[in-house]
């Protein structure tokens, strides 16, 4: 077979009855090379013309099939937050390294310059890596499209996993003691208690809570004043607590939205961001966003042994990778589960020393030292 890439696209070229014969191939792959090359061999050897492939359109360049896609793909299917986030990677960071780049013309090596010169501007692994994922998805989207486009190759920066910041009971109870507004103080209190993301509570209604029952149904977010469903599009059920009661027995109950500005309309993200901010100085604390309550139910959760696919439910997250991010505050759990493994002892238990001749926090039974010298 004689396929070879050039300018990273495949190509066919080979020799038959004396002629050289070099077409470019119509599929940018090594294997579609291959069989273009066994259709093209076929046709010679049945005496028919070879027919010049037609033309394939230019290749556009990033900037024009990026600025096309945001607005046929972005604008269609991603919510408002992740629009503003992928139109500020293109226009801040992608477009400027890549724009005058054709789509053929993406390469492995200008994605790796690219890495490169994001790290030693000082961005974190984390944001290059959002930026690889755009670029990636916009040059996917492109192949779907039938665009001419090559094929590069994505390796992605090792990232530190992150830190969560999550707050202990005491330190609840101080920034709740300098809440100096019943308001902010209930949504604190329902945060912690329910875990819900702030667009969430943003958009929980009256209509959404079960008194009865003592349940809530999560489903619409209020994301920049713009309702929409919740994130990866779930509805999930919320069992409510005493203290959750407790907060929404605080609110009045004269407009649809539980939690709002005063006048119904929608709070935002920057109002309560400052409120707690403002409260977080007053009780002296580092300073603190409405996602660390989040962490801190789901911390509480599994510090209480609840189990991780329960707290996964509870959270809504979509596979339990996020949620396994909170066993590390689990480890009196995990004791717990091990010692079950230990039914009986029937042989006298003898003490064991570590090396330097500290003492083992566990008994060992005399059959496990017999060996030990």
């Amino acid at each position: 077979m004689s396929t070879r890439k050039v300018r990273n696209w495949w190509w066919v070229d080979f020799r038959m009855h004396g002629l050289r014969y070099r077409v470019r191939c119509p599929e940018n792959s090594q294997a579609g090379a291959r069989n273009y090359e066994v259709v093209l061999r076929g046709r010679l050897a049945a005496g028919e013309p070879l027919k010049p492939l037609p033309l394939l359109t230019t290749s556009p360049t990033f900037a024009e099939f990026s600025a096309e896609w945001f607005i046929t793909h972005v604008k269609t299917n991603c919510k408002p937050s992740s629009q503003r986030s992928r139109e500020q990677i293109l226009r801040n960071h992608l477009v400027p390294f890549f724009g005058k780049d054709h789509l053929t013309d993406m390469s492995t090596s200008s994605i790796e310059r690219y890495k490169a010169l994001k790290v030693r501007a000082g961005l974190s692994a984390k944001t290059v890596n959002e930026h690889l994922g755009v670029l990636q998805k916009c040059l996917g989207d492109a192949r779907d499209w039938e665009k001419p486009v090559a094929s590069p190759k994505f390796t992605k920066l090792r990232a530190q996993k992150p830190k969560f910041n999550c707050l202990t009971r005491e330190e609840t109870e101080h920034l709740l003691d300098a809440m100096n507004s019943a308001r902010w103080r209930a949504m604190v209190i329902f945060a912690i208690h329910t875990g819900l993301r702030r667009g969430e509570i943003f958009g929980l209604r009256w209509g959404d809570i079960d008194i009865e029952n003592a349940v809530l149904t999560v489903r619409q977010s209020i994301v920049e004043g713009i309702a929409g469903s919740p994130k990866n599009d779930r509805e999930r059920i919320i069992p409510l607590d005493e203290e959750a009661f407790k907060a929404l027995a605080a609110m009045p109950h004269t407009h649809d939205l539980v939690f709002h500005r005063g006048d119904g309309l929608p709070l935002t993200c920057s109002t309560a961001q400052n409120a707690l901010y403002r409260a977080c100085k007053r009780a002296s604390l580092r300073p603190v966003g409405w996602h660390t309550f989040r962490h801190t139910f789901a911390s509480w959760l599994a510090a209480s042994g609840v189990p991780i696919p329960v707290v996964q439910a509870l959270l809504g997250h979509s596979t339990i990778v996020m949620t396994m991010r909170y066993t590390h505050v689990v480890p009196t759990a995990l004791r717990q589960a091990i010692s079950t493994l230990t039914t009986h002892r029937p042989e006298p238990v003898h003490e064991l020393r570590a090396p330097g001749g500290q003492q083992s926090p566990f008994p060992v039974t005399a059959s496990l030292t017999a060996g030990i010298v």
